[in-house]
């Protein structure tokens, strides 16, 4: 695997809709909600892409014990970070896959497989490749009525790759018409979208894409 890509953890179990993936507290110092990552099941010919939508910590018996000293010293809670028995959870909704070469805006044809590594997609030209075709944001909006925040994770992926594409608002704008299509007669994930992408980009017109 190319040393200069961001691994950010290895896959803990997965399905066609997704996957888990297990990662040690130094690798969380990138990635986040919203985040284009992709796990490589068999090679650099073939990646899934998706969406980081949950990031989830568990205690255990040890940090049980912990909460309840008045004042652990910090070389212990260094210790039971750093060297933590069990890993931290982040959930990853799939948004599409790439074949020999070739991007496919759909479910991918077989999930990855346990202990495969997951990468945090940084390079601007993959990004930008990725992101020109907005077909993927059908697959975010199905899974609205589960488990993921569909209308914050919209926002949170608008935002990061606008900043990644070079405050492309011109992207943006293409998105939230694609997003006008697709959710004209769903006014419950629409207004809360629009609404919070007004707040974390102030400086959008988004009368423009009307």
């Amino acid at each position: 695997m190319n040393e200069n890509l961001l691994e950010i953890g290895r896959v803990l179990r997965a399905n066609t809709t997704g996957f888990a993936v297990g990662s040690r507290v130094k690798q969380l110092s990138t990635p986040g909600f919203g985040s284009l990552v992709k796990a490589q099941p068999v090679g650099e010919h073939e990646a899934i892409y998706g969406l980081i939508y949950n990031i989830n910590i568990d205690d255990d018996q040890l940090i049980r014990r912990l909460v309840m000293v008045e004042d652990p010293r910090q070389e212990v809670i260094e210790d039971q970070r750093n060297n933590r028995i069990l890993p931290i959870e982040m959930s990853v909704l799939a948004i599409g896959y790439r074949l020999n070469g070739s991007l496919h805006y759909s479910l991918p044809p077989r999930p990855p497989l346990n202990l495969d590594p997951v990468i945090l997609v940084e390079d601007t030209e993959e990004i930008k490749q990725f992101t020109e075709n907005l077909g993927y944001l059908r697959l975010i909006l199905r899974a609205e009525g589960g488990r993921v925040p569909v209308d914050q994770l919209l926002v949170a992926h608008m935002h990061d790759v606008y900043l990644r594409r070079g405050e492309d608002v011109e992207w943006v704008v293409s998105v939230v018409r694609e997003l006008l299509e697709l959710l004209r007669s769903n006014y419950e994930v629409l207004i809360p979208t629009l609404e919070a992408l007004c707040s974390a980009l102030p400086g959008l017109d988004l009368e423009t894409s009307r």
